[in-house]
């Protein structure tokens, strides 16, 4: 924020008002009528304990039983009352408030997780300045500080309104001394504001990147991961220099202006004392000619000091910090297209309909004159693309590094859509229709290592229906029958060293787990399948096996298979040539079976002829030795 301004700050605790109306509305109004019970009480004791000094000096001069001694004891019931009322209401807002801060909290977590889910598409997550704020987004409700600036916005609103009541008090002596206090410590409030804003703003906005890349180079210091490289290249003051470098420059916006707004604190601190000085003064001359009373100096003393509610508090900077990140949640979210705010039901994540599964069908693949292009290069990687595959046809995709398979894989499970052109799955799209993208399955070169047991890592692809036998079959079909009798725990081994009772996985063992995962969609609704280059850690015989066991439990089935290695796929029905010759955009230039493009001796035949004359020679190297 340039400058203080009180609309935006407003704005910000609407929002806040909003999000607990809509997580918890019974909860709210509740604690709002014992805070506005606290402040009341806070109220109450200026008064009495004035009346209650006035009283007691009667009372002693008049004698036990006195009508002023009877006075006096009813000031003191009174100042006793209120006493304990306001920590009786504040400590049972703090108990309702709990309740309320744990639904606030998951509803500002959905509204972030949906930041990243939705839209269904990856490309948003691949720009950088999204990217660093998005998880500068996701770590801010993990901050203390904004865990208690949900209940602490109570406490905020609880000394305001205890500072009204002090101000209406003080009416009664004069108007003008209490306005010139409020102002003051009203300059200092919206001073030290407008420094925490400053703060929290810029580390969610300006320095989200920064502080990413910062902390990705402090977890290769920490992690067990990189351990064995960092220390073998010795990489530990390297890594120290650049995180402590990247750290610093990232800060350095923030320290800037907390040191240019820290020198304004200081005026302001300067202002309110200045204040408080001048008004005392006319208090202590009021009491010098007899203008006030004994009880009424006692209430007027308390009263001013009361004010300070008007000033900066020490809950308002968790309360700043969590309408700082829930108005970058919010704006964000608008940017994006969402609803500002959940539903009433507090989350922000509509559950998705599952229909019961039905015996799934092999799907029909069209693209008609597709045209895909990264932000970061000039020319498209896919142009003009026209393909179609009938329902259950086997198709192996190939080209060199570059080509655009992957992106044409990511652009048929609705990943990316296309910038011109359109896809469609059984004819539908399937970047908008949730049923077409769940109609494709595929396992993808760099899949996921779920740290998870190897049921749920087999079982995801078949949610709806998995079963011991669906998984005993599926991951038998991809060769990973030997790994199930290899763990401790069975199907309930967590794939991770990480966690008691749990073993990592070496990366062909892996690769026939995530294989299991597509095998077993077959049992609920996919009906495209594609590989993805999944199997690069195996060997050339183990992976030409393994693809030929895939062609056959998939047959019928919608395939398609990726490989750099083309003995592998020979035996799919149809292959299809990616490249991208003049740089325009990549391009099917062959489609035929192995059989007819090795006829051709055209691209494939070249490749083919290439890789198959090298294993030749690696065999003969290997026989003579």
């Amino acid at each position: 924020m340039a400058r203080f301004d009180l609309v935006p700050v407003l704005r910000r605790y609407l929002l806040h008002a909003r999000l607990l109306w809509r997580v918890a509305p019974g909860p709210t109004v509740l604690c709002a009528v014992l805070t506005m019970l606290s402040a009341l009480a806070s109220t109450a004791v200026l008064v009495t304990t004035g009346r209650l000094v006035g009283a007691l000096a009667t009372a002693i001069s008049s004698g036990p039983g006195s009508a002023a001694a009877g006075a006096a004891w009813w000031w003191l019931a009174a100042t006793a009352s209120a006493l304990v009322i306001g920590p009786v209401s504040s400590s049972a807002v703090a108990a309702v408030a709990e309740g309320i801060s744990a639904k606030y909290l998951v509803a500002v977590s959905d509204m972030t997780i949906q930041l990243g889910t939705d839209p269904y598409g990856i490309g948003h997550l691949e720009d950088p300045v999204i990217a660093g704020r998005l998880d500068a987004l996701a770590r801010a409700p993990q901050d203390w500080l904004f865990v208690t600036g949900i209940n602490g916005g109570w406490l905020v609103l609880a000394e305001r309104l205890s500072g009204v009541g002090a101000f209406v008090v003080l009416l009664e002596w004069s108007w003008w001394p209490p306005l010139i206090v409020v102002l003051a410590w009203q300059i200092n409030a919206r001073t030290m504001a407008r420094y925490i804003n400053d703060v929290f703003d810029e580390m969610l906005t300006a320095t989200g990147s920064g502080r990413r890349r910062a902390t990705y180079l402090r977890s290769l210091l920490t992690a067990g991961t990189t351990a064995k490289e960092v220390r073998l290249f010795g990489l530990v003051d390297w890594l120290a220099d650049r995180y402590l470098a990247t750290w610093h420059t990232t800060m350095a916006v923030v320290w800037a202006r907390r040191t240019k707004s820290l020198r304004r604190t200081i005026w302001s601190a300067v202002i309110v004392l200045a204040a408080n000085a001048l008004v005392f003064g006319l208090l202590a001359r009021d009491a010098w000619i007899g203008g006030v009373s004994t009880g009424s100096l006692v209430t007027v003393a308390l009263s001013i000091l009361a004010l300070a509610a008007f000033g900066s508090l020490y809950p308002s900077n968790g309360f700043a910090r969590t309408t700082s990140v829930l108005a970058e949640v919010v704006t964000t979210r608008v940017q994006r297209g969402l609803s500002p705010l959940p539903d009433r039901r507090g989350s922000a994540i509509p559950a998705p309909a599952r229909p019961l599964p039905v015996r799934p069908q092999p799907v029909a693949v069209d693209l008609q004159d597709v045209t895909f292009g990264y932000a970061s290069r000039a020319n498209p990687t896919l142009a003009g693309l026209t393909l179609r595959i009938p329902a259950g046809q086997s198709v192996a995709l190939v080209g060199v590094n570059g080509a655009g398979k992957s992106t044409l894989i990511k652009l048929l499970c609705g990943l990316y859509r296309p910038q011109s052109g359109t896809v469609r799955i059984d004819g539908a799209d399937p970047g908008v229709d949730v049923t077409a993208r769940r109609r494709v399955s595929a396992i993808f070169q760099d899949f996921v290592r779920y740290q998870l047991p190897l049921r749920d890592n087999v079982g995801f692809g078949a949610e709806a229906v998995a079963d011991h036998a669906v998984l005993e079959h599926a991951l038998h079909d991809a060769g990973g029958a030997q790994l199930l009798d290899e763990l401790s725990f069975g199907w309930d081994t967590i794939l991770s060293a990480e966690y008691a009772k749990g073993t990592d996985l070496s990366g062909g063992q892996w690769q026939r787990v995530a294989l299991a995962r597509a095998f077993a969609a077959l049992s609920a609704d996919a009906g495209l399948l594609v590989l993805d280059e999944p199997t690069a850690a195996l060997d050339v015989r183990t992976e030409a096996a393994l693809f030929d066991r895939f062609l056959q439990v998939t047959r019928g089935a919608t395939t398609i298979l990726v490989s750099h290695r083309l003995s592998s796929v020979r035996h799919a029905d149809r292959i299809l040539v990616l490249d991208n010759p003049d740089g325009a955009g990549a391009r099917v230039i062959e489609d035929g079976s192995h059989d007819e493009l090795l006829a051709a001796g055209g691209a494939y035949a070249e490749m083919f002829t290439l890789q198959a004359s090298r294993f030749a020679a690696a065999g003969s190297e290997g026989a003579t030795r």
